[in-house]
């Protein structure tokens, strides 16, 4: 399975609760940016986003670019907010291998973007700066990073 494990685009600093923070105009450029790589890269099976706002606005600025094709392969997932369990997280990637998906792109958080790749592989030295994508390979058991894309 092909994971593309993504942090949102940059966010603004301030409001009413980090749930609620909007992505900012260098966070918009961001996500259309990283889009248009994923895009060249790979077409996607399925999309977990955060509920988050940061994150579900970094979900439709990709998919705009991939011109709307992603909506009917998103879920909105609770499970994948800063402080969800990478172990849930894996648990259900397995279910979605089992289930014939092939390829799988998250929008979420840090600490749990790391968390996730660390679990995946056994390890990680990733940065995950806004906006960040990692791919790995994961064949059910052990990932293998494949290429890290930062924001330009």
């Amino acid at each position: 399975m092909d994971i593309f494990v993504m942090r949102h685009g940059e966010a603004e600093m301030m409001a009413k609760s980090d749930k609620e923070r909007h992505l900012n105009l260098r966070g918009i450029q961001q996500a259309i940016s990283q889009g248009e790589w994923l895009k060249s890269t790979m077409m996607v099976d399925k999309v977990l986003v955060s509920p988050y706002v940061r994150a579900q606005q970094t979900f439709e600025q990709i998919n705009d670019v991939y011109a709307e094709q992603l909506a009917e392969k998103m879920e909105t997932w609770d499970h994948i907010t800063p402080y969800g369990n990478s172990h849930t997280v894996l648990s259900y990637l397995a279910l979605l291998a089992i289930q014939g998906v092939r390829s799988v792109l998250i929008v979420s958080h840090l600490p749990l973007v790391g968390e996730i790749v660390f679990s995946l592989c056994g390890h990680s030295s990733v940065s995950f700066y806004p906006s960040t994508i990692t791919h790995v390979q994961w064949d059910g058991e052990i990932g293998n990073i494949v290429q890290v894309k930062y924001p330009e």
